[in-house]
């Protein structure tokens, strides 16, 4: 394995990866750098860290991008990523680890957009798109620890099945905060702080949203949507949401069934802290601690 030094080694990024074989590294000193495609697989590509080694430049060539990750078992760590025409940063293949980076400022797209399978995402943080914060459009990904913050829609929007969510803060997002828009998510132990519109939307079947802390969004905290089924709420803790008559701290639309809402605390939100739109207990509501709700026996004082 051989380490490529970047600009003092070879001038450009790019120059480094087309040099390299499977399984090198690559050492990106600080400065500002053009953007670049990955294709050699196993590649480590590090920076100095976030705000000294910058990515900035040209995008990625043939790409309004400023990287496309387009081979397997790449490794990015420790750069800032911004002002792109389109997305910061597009994953097209599988299991690889992002760590550390911040990407913000992207046009036309998500700053990060995972297309494929099987990619972990830690620490990483995404400001400022004109569009999503981060988008997910492929299956069994994991997000640690990342925050999406200041964005012009969803904080985090999960467009493929099987994806896990934890610790992630989505924060004064203009939109929602997280968006699941397909079955199986899991959503546990994340924030969503502060949002222009929903904290947390649920509009497909069979997810699990679980210990989260749901605070201060303009419309509902969690919502689940009409027509959906076996999503499990469970042990969230969703205070002082909504400012118009049809939000709720938690709010299951008519129509959505076999949900399960359980043990949650939920309390001063606008203009009930939980509510099942029909009031037909078509859903099951268990031990959760609120103050006002509809119908009233779901709430346990």
């Amino acid at each position: 394995m051989t380490i490529r030094i970047v600009p003092t080694e070879l001038p450009t990024i790019q120059d480094a990866i087309n040099a390299s074989s499977s399984g090198d590294s690559i050492q990106i000193l600080a400065g500002t750098f053009d953007g670049f495609n990955v294709n050699v697989e196993r590649l480590k590509i590090f920076g100095c860290g976030i705000g000294k080694t910058i990515i900035a430049g040209d995008p990625a060539a043939a790409s309004p991008n400023g990287i496309n990750v387009n081979m397997n078992q790449t490794i990015l760590q420790g750069f800032t990523v911004q002002n792109f025409p389109v997305s910061g940063i597009e994953i097209n293949s599988s299991q690889n680890t992002l760590k550390d980076i911040e990407v913000k400022f992207s046009n036309q797209g998500a700053n990060i957009e995972i297309n494929d399978n099987n990619n972990l995402l830690i620490n990483c943080s995404s400001f400022f798109s004109q569009f999503e914060g981060i988008e997910i459009d492929g299956l069994h990904n994991c997000l640690l620890r990342c925050e999406s913050s200041q964005n012009t829609f969803e904080g985090f929007q999960l467009f493929d099945i099987n994806n896990i969510l934890i610790n992630n803060l989505a924060k004064n997002n203009r939109s929602d905060g997280f968006e699941i828009n397909e079955p199986n998510q899991i959503l546990f132990n994340n924030k969503s702080i502060s949002n222009e519109a929903l904290g947390i939307q649920v509009d497909e079947d069979q997810n699990t949203v679980i210990g989260n802390l749901v605070c201060n969004n303009i419309q509902s905290g969690i919502l689940v949507d009409n027509n959906v089924f076996d999503n499990c709420i469970d042990d969230n803790i969703v205070r002082n949401n909504g400012s118009f008559a049809t939000n709720a701290g938690i709010r299951v639309e008519s129509g959505a069934m076999n949900n399960t809402i359980r043990f949650n605390k939920a309390k001063n939100n606008f203009d009930l802290d939980i509510e099942e739109e029909s009031g037909l207990f078509e859903n099951t509501f268990d031990g959760n601690k609120c103050g006002v709700s509809f119908p009233p026996e779901i709430c346990n004082p």
